[in-house]
């Protein structure tokens, strides 16, 4: 495990990259973990470390990275306006990944907002070979409105009753200070899972009550996570947000995608032939 800097010196971003380990140990299967913000970055933080740890295990390399603003890359989250800096911060840690593992392409798990993130990048990026969505915001709306809910129940807690910043510049929203720019771009957020070309496992707790529509529906795989989700509990803010279960199963999936991306040369920069073939194995594993 490597814990390092990269990107532009005068302001950097930190990442963690897990070398393939174990006899199944191959130079051509790279995952970027693109994990959520605000305390969503927090209470994950345990889970993703513990996936990378399980996905280099099974001879993958991998790479968890932090956004600016975020963690302990540059800036702090005030200073960030606009969702398109963390879009080209996923970009640089693919560059950065494929550096290190000397891998053509990568897979892409975002988790929570990540995936967001995670879904406009592999529209723009033909070294992007697929992507898993883990529990993705798919309204931005609905997001701020869910961060708003849980802190206004966090300043009720107050003996003494206080207020947080809220203007027309600003906006905190559990203890994460952010420019209304940046709101404002989330609000309008909706995610378009369609726009996604390359082949996509959407893991989620919800599956069963929305619905993730594709033209092509043999690039889909979905699964339904049965654990209930905690995302608007203020009890549970504090707490380690733990999956073992899942965790396990995402471990598996992702490796029977390599597996199948492998099969039909698509590890490499995909040609239209390459692609059309897997899109048919997927829709036969489905």
């Amino acid at each position: 495990m490597k814990q390092r800097f990269f990107g532009h010196p005068e302001s950097p971003l930190f990442g963690v990259y897990h070398g393939a380990r174990g006899r199944k140990a191959s130079g051509n299967r790279a995952v970027l973990i693109c994990p959520s913000i605000g305390q969503e970055y927090n209470r994950t933080h345990w889970t993703l470390r513990l996936l990378a740890n399980q996905l280099s295990r099974q001879g993958i390399h991998v790479l968890r990275m932090d956004y600016h603003g975020i963690g302990d890359s540059a800036e702090s989250i005030e200073q960030i306006d606009s969702i398109e800096i963390w879009n080209r911060n996923v970009e640089q840690a693919i560059d950065h990944l494929k550096s290190e593992s000397g891998a053509e392409t990568v897979m892409l798990v975002g988790h929570r907002f990540g995936a967001a993130l995670a879904t406009t990048v592999a529209t723009r990026r033909v070294d992007v070979n697929s992507v898993v969505l883990w529990e993705p915001v798919v309204s931005g709306r609905e997001y701020l409105k869910q961060l708003g809910k849980l802190h206004a129940m966090m300043l009720d807690y107050h003996i003494v009753k206080m207020a947080t910043v809220d203007d027309a510049k600003s906006q905190e929203l559990l203890g994460f200070l952010h420019d209304r720019k940046l709101l404002n771009e989330i609000e309008e957020l909706d995610l378009e899972i369609g726009s996604i070309a390359q082949p996509q496992l959407i893991v989620d707790s919800e599956s069963a009550n929305r619905t993730f529509c594709h033209p092509d529906p043999s690039l889909q795989k979905v699964v339904i996570d049965k654990q209930p989700d905690s995302w608007d509990d203020l009890r549970e803010l504090e707490n380690a947000w733990l999956r073992p279960l899942m965790l396990k199963q995402i471990v598996s999936l992702v490796g029977d995608m390599f597996d199948r991306l492998k099969r039909f040369d698509a590890l490499g920069l995909q040609s239209n032939e390459a692609e059309s073939s897997l899109t048919s194995s997927i829709g036969e594993q489905r």
